[in-house]
């Protein structure tokens, strides 16, 4: 008798145990929702203020466009989808036909069009300088000459040894005019050295951007 009524104390504290912890979670879930709630209204709150300094977010104007944006960030050349690895191929060997007499800054690039055709391009240089014409669009000139206007992915390749080249302002609203979303631009660095056979190494660092993110505030005479 005496065992069973000390198994019995036993189950009792073991649900009054229960019990508590029950309560716990229950008080916790609670204020969980009270914080929840709290936060809503500070936010409905600071909309009906505005901010102190008289200064608005402009994701809040609607006079700006807010696209949507592809991700952007860094990944080893091995580990890039078959679209971006033959574009900066296409890139890095377009690149060998440079005319940099002036500069000796060579700049290859490729863009390809909806149907998946690939065209490339080179900076080409005048010794007037405003003749020139960088890569970018070099490459997408004789697509459009063609008759392709919309490209959905671009790559850009030059050799600068403090890191990435990314298209100059003019090559970024040029793009934008043919991606009629954002398209991913993949960014790579050329070998130091010039070679008849160019390549990346798998454990090169390629920078995957976009058109958005290179030009988030375009010039358009549209809505």
């Amino acid at each position: 008798m005496l065992q069973k009524r000390k198994e019995l104390k036993k189950c009792i504290k073991c649900l009054d145990d229960l019990q508590k912890e029950v309560s716990k979670r229950k008080t916790y879930k609670r204020l969980m929702n009270y914080m929840e709630q709290l936060q809503e209204l500070q936010t409905e709150v600071d909309k009906r203020q505005g901010p102190q300094d008289g200064r608005y977010s402009i994701t809040e104007s609607l006079k700006l466009p807010h696209p949507i944006k592809l991700p952007e960030y860094t990944i080893r050349f091995a580990d890039l989808d078959n679209c971006g690895r033959e574009l900066l191929e296409d890139a890095l060997n377009a690149r060998c036909n440079a005319y940099v007499p002036y500069s000796k800054f060579k700049v290859g690039a490729a863009f390809r069009t909806k149907c998946g055709r690939v065209f490339t391009g080179c900076n080409i240089e005048n010794v007037a300088l405003t003749p020139g014409s960088c890569a970018e669009r070099t490459a997408l000139v004789k697509g459009i000459s063609e008759g392709f206007k919309c490209y959905d992915a671009g790559a850009v390749v030059a050799y600068h040894e403090s890191g990435f080249t990314t298209p100059c302002g003019v090559c970024r609203q040029f793009i934008n005019e043919f991606a009629k979303t954002d398209i991913p631009i993949y960014i790579g660095q050329a070998p130091e050295v010039s070679s008849k056979l160019p390549a990346f190494n798998d454990d090169d660092e390629v920078l995957v951007t976009s058109i958005y993110h290179l030009l988030p505030h375009s010039f358009t005479v549209f809505k």
